[in-house]
């Protein structure tokens, strides 16, 4: 643990800024702040709605525990406090190592919001009761569904070192994403979900406030005894995958490749090789690959209504920003210097990273529209179609402009070689999710509003001026990427440090 409090204190040390500093404490202000509002929220809500909420616990409940699996196997065990080639030289042991990937978990907007979800539930279903005790079931729900995952993580990721690990990953997925495939098709979803143990967490909750000691006792108990084991086992997984020598150098390297043909001009050279990075880096590639099916699956699995399908895009649009978007100029890494220095307009650089980030984003929210409208209920009149057209497109507008913006003006170096390689350090992805969705969501729910009117042109006008902001903004960060000195800060970073 003192290794453990020297890491955060050092990561601490790093955040120059004493701004940063004070936006980090006054964030955490206002977390606690919307949990103490969210554990109050149930006695503003009507005896309908209080009923729906608690009819539907047992889904949001199961939604964190996807949320808390999914999250640390797409980072390949979770996020890092510094890279690993940063702590070689110093004695790091696995424990370290696992538990500073558990305690970086929350720096997760989705993650945020999801307890926000589980604290309003645990208030619905305590409504008159205790809500201590149901409290404390809840607080181990997710300390066991956390520490599960990231031990699973770390499993997965002692088993992709080498190649036959590799193909039964990715056999294993496969059957899952097969498996979730059937159950839409099928139309089981209802039945999966009545059969989901997170039924037994919620029995659990409820039997804590109204004071049945043993039922509620066992719940816990179990969880927390599911918590120990995970924390066992992700240490030893931790340590298992960390000490697993790849067979990285068992694989020919050289082998003969196909020219690739020469592009009509500057900019698509320069757009095919931030396609190519995208793809190269393994941390970017698995990031794409579950931003494509994963938010799609997930509104086609739960049949979202048409109007909850214009604030969608907002929410999948940040996700894809954060992909690379953020720091986008990081494709580059030691490249950078190289690109430097060819005798191009230098603004073609900025230039194909914002196509190739406006491609991502554009496509991220196309595929989860088009899914997400697979199974929703009923048809929509225009006034919907509209309004998720035009939300989409604005929403996509925003983040382009919003990640070209944090790049230019606070590039970060990001070696990108590795599943657990960050295009940004935790904190500053923490600050960049919230600055991406929020607005996001928010502009979602303008449409969703503009929408009710039954006017399908409606959305198209409020739709201009959000698209000619954004564009300006957009304009703005490229005129500053022209600026010599500013460029020659963005090589230097994302070059060498």
């Amino acid at each position: 643990m003192s290794a453990l409090r020297a890491l955060l204190a050092l990561r601490w040390q790093m955040i120059r800024s004493p701004g940063v500093r004070v936006v980090i404490r006054l964030v955490v202000l206002l977390i606690l702040y919307l949990l103490v509002m969210a554990a109050r929220s149930a006695g503003f809500l009507e005896q309908a709605a209080l009923e729906t909420a608690v009819e539907l616990a047992p889904q949001a409940f199961l939604g964190f525990g996807v949320l808390a699996v999914v999250a640390p196997l797409t980072a390949g065990g979770g996020n890092e406090l510094f890279p690993p080639d940063q702590l070689v030289a110093y004695p790091i042991t696995a424990k370290t190592h696992f538990l500073g990937g558990l305690l970086l978990a929350p720096v997760n907007l989705v993650w945020m919001l999801q307890i926000f979800a589980l604290v309003a539930e645990t208030a619905y279903l305590t409504k008159g009761g205790n809500a201590a005790l149901g409290a404390v079931t809840t607080i181990a729900f997710v300390l066991a569904l956390t520490v599960l995952g990231q031990a699973l993580a770390w499993c997965v990721a002692g088993l992709r070192q080498t190649q036959r690990g590799r193909r039964g990953v990715m056999v294993a997925g496969g059957a899952v994403l097969l498996a979730g495939l059937v159950v839409v098709r099928t139309d089981s979803i209802d039945a999966v979900l009545d059969a989901a143990p997170t039924g037994a967490v919620v029995d659990g909750i409820v039997a804590g406030a109204s004071g049945e000691l043993r039922t509620w006792g066992v719940t816990t108990g179990v969880l927390l005894l599911m918590a120990g084991i995970g924390l066992a086992l992700g240490w030893r997984s931790c340590s298992w995958a960390l000490r697993r020598p790849g067979d990285a150098g068992a694989v020919r390297e050289a082998r003969p490749v196909n020219r690739r043909g020469a592009r009509g001009g500057p900019l698509r050279e320069l757009i095919a090789i931030d396609r190519g990075s995208v793809w190269r880096a393994p941390a970017l590639r698995r990031g794409g690959l579950v931003l494509a099916f994963l938010p799609g699956v997930a509104a086609a699995g739960a049949a979202i209504p048409w109007e909850s399908l214009i604030v969608m895009p907002g929410l999948v649009a940040a996700g894809a920003g954060l992909l690379f978007g953020v720091n986008a100029f990081c494709l580059d890494g030691s490249g950078a210097i190289w690109l430097a220095s060819l005798p191009h307009d230098q603004g073609l650089v900025a230039r194909a990273k914002t196509i190739v980030l406006t491609e991502t984003v554009l496509a991220a929210v196309l595929v989860a529209a088009v899914a997400g409208s697979l199974r929703s209920p009923g048809s929509p009149t225009a006034a919907e179609l509209s309004a998720i057209i035009v939300s989409g497109l604005c929403c996509t507008a925003y983040v382009v402009a919003t990640c070209l913006s944090m790049s230019v003006r606070h590039p970060h170096r990001a070696d990108l070689r590795g599943p657990r390689d960050a295009v940004a350090p935790p904190g500053a992805l923490a600050l960049a999710s919230a600055r991406l969705a929020i607005p996001a969501g928010l502009i979602g729910v303008v449409f969703e509003v503009a929408s009710t009117s039954g006017l399908w042109w409606l959305p198209v006008v409020l739709g201009i001026p959000f698209l000619v902001g954004f564009a300006a903004w957009l304009g703005r960060s490229l005129r500053a990427y022209d600026q010599p000195r500013l460029r020659a800060r963005i090589v230097q970073a994302v070059a060498t440090g």
